[in-house]
């Protein structure tokens, strides 16, 4: 059977791989975080680890897309964010694809995560593997129980970087949680905004999000709490070892998260001309957060005279390179 360029290329959009940028923006400040304690970043098991991040997280993709063809189908106003890539939903490919290319990467994630160096670094990949595809796939569908926003924040904030530490240090440390805590409450805070834009099509469908528990006007008062916790828990975290350079290179993004948040809590969440936009800086504020952590501990490697590896500075680079023009871009409806 004939395989046109279209098709191909519906079928790339359909795993969404500019996300992954994300995931692997993590995984650097993970084994960055690695050499602050000692390690020296080893290429080959630094790109291994890294393939499995990526594949999981292109199987997450095409596995939401599939399960949630019913709530992306019923949204109302999709962004370039939020109600899925819109392949599915507008007809270019039959779903049965998108499960099927998500099975081929499960089978893929597993055999890498087989062939991992360590125990525990296999059950770091065994716990990203399940809560990538039961985000939405049945049994479990966390996305549908209120647990999505969690599980998605302990992928990526707390799983992703650990494999990156593991990988490169042979061992686990506690400054993985002072320096990831921050970025993890935000990224949960991010996903009820993500699912506050779904809100509608989630409704319509019966799928119960955190957001659809809550509601949006308590959602919103979340999301302001959880911008509280995130800033208000950096003296803490300081005293208990978080180096001071990365407590204040995170503290740097607090106007933005002010500004956000009374965005949303003012309404402009219900403006759907400004729909993409919030997601956007609610997105970009995380994202950027995670680019300063990396940033600070790059600076606490260069005052300690440790030379980081190259890798390890192009990585947040490459990221801001990219979410550059995307800032120019937005900018125009931060209002």
């Amino acid at each position: 059977m004939a395989i046109s360029m279209n098709g191909v290329r519906a079928w790339l959009r359909l795993g969404r791989p500019k996300f992954l940028l994300y995931s692997a923006l993590l995984y650097g400040l993970g084994a960055t975080l690695a050499v602050l304690r000692g390690a020296h970043v080893t290429l080959g098991a630094y790109l291994y680890g890294q393939l499995f991040v990526s594949c999981v997280h292109l199987m997450t993709h095409y596995c939401n897309e599939y399960f949630d063809y019913e709530a992306d189908r019923a949204n109302p106003a999709p962004t370039s964010w939020t109600g899925g890539s819109r392949v599915l939903v507008d007809g270019q490919l039959p779903p049965a694809v998108s499960l099927g290319t998500a099975f081929v990467l499960l089978f893929v994630g597993v055999a890498l995560a087989i062939a991992m160096p360590s125990d525990d670094a296999r059950w770091v990949c065994v716990c990203m593997i399940a809560l990538g595809w039961f985000y939405t796939a049945p049994p479990l569908q966390l996305n549908y129980r209120g647990m999505g926003e969690l599980s998605v924040a302990t992928v990526l904030h707390v799983l992703c970087p650990a494999l990156a530490f593991r990988l490169q240090a042979g061992r686990l440390d506690p400054l993985l949680l002072l320096a990831l805590f921050p970025s993890f409450v935000l990224q949960i805070a991010r996903m009820m905004v993500m699912n506050l834009l779904d809100y509608e099509g989630d409704r319509l469908v019966g799928k119960r999000t955190l957001v659809s528990t809550l509601g949006p006007r308590r959602a919103v008062r979340a999301y302001a709490v959880g911008q509280v916790i995130a800033y208000g828990s950096l003296p803490l975290l300081v005293v208990l070892g978080l180096p001071l350079a990365v407590a204040l290179a995170i503290a740097l993004t607090l106007p933005l998260s002010v500004w956000q948040a009374r965005r949303l809590v003012t309404g402009a969440y219900r403006e759907r001309a400004l729909g993409n936009n919030v997601v956007f800086w609610a997105s970009t504020h995380v994202a950027l957060v995670v680019v300063v952590t990396s940033f600070g501990v790059l600076f606490e490697l260069v005052v300690g005279h440790v030379r980081p590896s190259a890798l390890l500075v192009v990585v947040p680079l490459v990221y801001l390179s990219f979410m550059g023009p995307q800032i120019w871009k937005n900018r125009a409806l931060a209002s």
